[in-house]
């Protein structure tokens, strides 16, 4: 047993390098993000220690803040390409991604009320004047389960 302790001492390189492994794996199961750079940092980790002989202590200190690092790295990334969800400001509420679309009424709107068609449904619609169908609209607001449409000229 011991044998087993002096060799795992002994190659810390192979110790980071399994463990970036398990939590690549770990990743797979879906940890949302959580195990991908803790395990590429423990395989850069594992790849320095095979080319420097560097004590355990700074290898973990290493292995954190390469961590963080490319953690940090990754979210700016996220941030820069626009899939940073957090700046929106419309937390479970989808529909407000519908403001802008471009769609066709499928219901005419008379007096104000009518059905414009989105994907592979159709929606509510209000609107200032009366639409024919066919006619192109885009949505301005959303309220609730309506959207406010107006006609595109």
């Amino acid at each position: 047993m011991t044998d087993f302790f002096m060799v795992f001492y002994s190659s810390p390189n192979w110790v980071f390098i399994a463990l970036g492994g398990i939590l690549l794996i770990i990743e797979l199961l879906g940890t949302g993000g959580y195990g991908l750079w803790s395990g590429i940092a423990a395989i850069i980790v594992g790849l320095i220690a095979w080319i420097l002989p560097l004590s355990w202590p700074i290898l973990w200190i290493l292995f954190a803040i390469l961590t963080l690092v490319s953690a940090y790295l990754w979210w700016l990334w996220l941030k820069k390409h626009g899939k940073d969800k957090s700046s929106k400001g419309e937390i479970n509420q989808p529909q407000q991604d519908l403001i802008g679309i471009k769609t066709v009424v499928t219901d005419a709107i008379i007096n104000g009320s009518g059905r414009v068609k989105i994907k592979d449904g159709t929606w509510s619609a209000r609107c200032d004047q009366d639409l024919n169908i066919g006619q192109h609209v885009i949505v301005e607001a959303v309220d609730g389960i309506i959207l406010h449409v107006k006609p595109i000229d």
